[in-house]
């Protein structure tokens, strides 16, 4: 990913070899600005300090301070932090095959990973201080060393994308900030 900086930034990446094609990253800073471009996997990305100016898909949508933003695979787009104060963001891109309902480790697994279809629409700010806290946890559970298996994985995105159904229900463009410390 290509990313411009203003003022200055630290970024970490992490490959979980539990998860083939899972991308966790984190990014420290005082303001981001990125060229829009394009995944092929679902980027979700929350920033704890900064509002996000979302460009995705031709539409302009503003995430509060720990709102997730959920790009869908394949949607052009570029976010924007800004604030003035530091803050974190952390991100997952997740593999598309993930998304398509046989669970990459294993048969075992009694939640089965939600449907793409689930998908059309778009991108979205999903504004759930709820939803914001499983995915801080889930991220820094991913990130930690030997992990095997973390099927909070499967319910995060489960429920996330059932929110993204048709309707939208539960989403806000812009609602109110949240405690989510990345």
């Amino acid at each position: 990913m290509a990313t411009e900086w203003d003022g200055y930034a630290t970024a970490q990446v992490w490959r979980p070899v539990s998860y083939p094609g899972l991308v966790l990253y984190r990014v420290s800073g005082r303001a981001n600005s990125q060229a829009l471009h394009v995944h092929d996997e679902l980027q979700l990305t929350l920033d704890a300090g900064h509002v996000q100016q979302v460009s995705c898909g031709g539409a302009r949508l503003t995430a509060l301070p720990g709102s997730l933003v959920v790009i869908p695979p394949g949607e052009v787009h570029a976010l924007r932090g800004e604030g003035g104060r530091p803050g974190v963001l952390c991100g997952m891109l997740v593999p598309a095959a993930f998304l398509g309902g046989s669970s990459p480790s294993g048969p075992e697994l009694e939640d089965e990973p939600p449907g793409e279809e689930l998908l059309l629409g778009g991108c979205a700010v999903l504004d759930d201080p709820e939803v914001a806290r499983d995915f801080v946890a889930l991220h820094r559970a991913l990130r930690a060393p030997g992990l095997e298996r973390e099927p909070r994985l499967w319910v995060l995105l489960a429920g996330l994308l059932s929110r993204l159904g048709p309707g939208r229900a539960g989403l806000m463009l812009g609602g109110g900030a949240h405690q989510a410390s990345p």
